[in-house]
């Protein structure tokens, strides 16, 4: 589960430095006159970041998707379309701790995303345009289009810089289409990726991630997290109700009655008459028809749910 990581240390000495350049093949660099290394020409091939800062004492920074790492060891290929465990996550640091000879015990988290991989039976916009909000009560975020994106396949939480905790759902084969890589899944085509990432990670370590109590409470918490995902509703009404008052009634039950109105009066305002029907129906018979209407959850809503239980269940082996 635990995919993409950023990992650093301070104090390093010389002969460990030496060690990690050597073992990494880093480039040798400058900067005002002041030697770095890193590994920015080549880190699309090893599959991993590392730069190391001689400046006063020496720093270094480690990047990496554990997952797509762990697949690259194994089968040539940078991907995370698959059910990644937190198992596996381990066995990618061991790999890197062989490959590097860094001292992973002594490295500190300052940021990591918790991902699931999840195969669905639809076009993942079907779920993503449901997808409404994450998050209990007054916790409750809401799940913007990312505009930075094609054919509105991203949604996230705010991700501000000052805040530590971002939620993100997207089309996992239309980001690598996009990116026009060439190992897609060959017999998943509608794969939704989940993803947790925590930002400006304060008093973690790596062996302090990977101990069985925090697993157990990363996992918990991503289950707990997901599981508050609002879909748009669909809706049962008395049998003769008018298709567009359904549809209206959807509408605000999803959208709220202020930002029905707000848009009707934005939208419709030229039409005069639809959005006076609007208005009236909301403040004269919605109180009382919504006491009528029996909410319903969507197939897409079900299958979701369900899918990320199961993929929670193998990931935290």
């Amino acid at each position: 589960m635990i995919d993409k990581i950023l990992m650093s240390k301070t104090g390093i000495d010389k002969s460990e430095i030496n060690t990690i350049v050597q073992n990494t093949k880093l480039q040798t660099n400058s900067k005002a006159g002041i030697l770095y290394y890193d590994n920015e020409k080549a880190k699309n091939i090893d599959g991993f970041y590392i730069r190391i800062e001689t400046a006063k004492t020496g720093r270094l920074k480690l990047e990496c998707s554990l997952n797509k790492y762990y697949n690259y060891v194994r089968t040539g290929h940078q991907t995370n379309f698959d059910i990644f465990s937190f198992t596996n996550a381990k066995t990618a640091i061991d790999l890197l701790n062989r490959r590097t000879e860094i001292d992973f015990d002594g490295l500190k988290v300052n940021y990591y995303e918790i991902g699931l991989s999840l195969p669905m039976k639809k076009d993942c916009r079907q779920y993503i345009d449901k997808m409404q909000t994450i998050g209990n009560f007054e916790e409750r975020q809401k799940l913007f289009i990312n505009p930075r994106y094609k054919q509105e396949r991203l949604k996230t939480t705010v991700f501000h810089r000052d805040i530590k905790k971002v939620f993100k759902v997207y089309d996992k084969v239309f980001e690598m289409t996009d990116k026009k890589r060439k190992d897609q899944p060959p017999e998943l085509p509608n794969i939704l990726r989940i993803e947790t990432t925590y930002r400006r990670v304060e008093g973690l370590t790596i062996k302090k991630l990977f101990q069985p109590a925090t697993i157990k409470r990363l996992t918990d918490q991503f289950l707990k997290d997901w599981r508050t995902v609002q879909f748009d509703y669909d809706i049962e009404v008395p049998k003769g109700t008018h298709q567009s008052k359904k549809m209206l009634a959807v509408e605000i039950l999803n959208k709220g009655v202020d930002t029905v109105l707000e848009n009707a009066s934005k939208n419709d305002a030229h039409l005069g008459k639809r959005f006076r029907g609007i208005k009236e129906f909301i403040l004269n018979d919605w109180e009382a028809f919504k006491e009528k209407i029996i909410l319903i959850k969507t197939n897409e809503e079900r299958e979701f749910r369900n899918v990320v239980q199961e993929a929670v269940n193998i990931a935290k082996r």
